[in-house]
């Protein structure tokens, strides 16, 4: 028997969905970076499960959501600026770190993601596009 939800929880996976749209990540990425399933993450955002408290705790600690806003629909769908994330990496804000310009903050997401689960040939050609566009200082 299928379990009905209510409430906040009932439009949750909608929430996860509409939010990861917004963002330069697909799907498995997005279950990659917070270790579940792509399997489990499409099970989520069409409403046949619901996420467990950890996924939710990697959701806040990885990503940029609100998690008020993604557990109840209110307020704004990104955290806080100034809020930065839980990785342990020096400088890597999970929000906004370029105010507006959100072209250049997808670039450097980008440029993170490739770094931490990019292959050694996709490594090399991003250090070698940086250390050629570098204009030093």
């Amino acid at each position: 028997m299928k379990e009905k939800k209510v409430g906040a929880a009932k439009f949750l996976g909608e929430r996860i969905r509409q939010w990861r749209k917004t963002l330069p990540l697909k799907s498995y990425e997005l279950a990659k970076l917070i270790n579940i399933s792509q399997g489990s993450l499409s099970d989520i955002e069409n409403n046949k499960s619901l996420p467990s408290a950890d996924t939710i705790a990697k959701l806040y600690k990885y990503t940029n959501v609100n998690i008020i806003w993604l557990l109840t629909g209110q307020g704004p769908v990104k955290k806080a600026a100034g809020v930065t994330s839980e990785e342990g990496e020096e400088g890597v804000e999970a929000l906004e770190p370029y105010g507006q310009d959100q072209s250049l903050k997808e670039l450097v997401d980008k440029v993170v993601r490739i770094y931490h689960h990019g292959d050694a040939e996709k490594k090399a050609h991003l250090k070698g596009f940086l250390m050629g566009a570098d204009p030093g200082e």
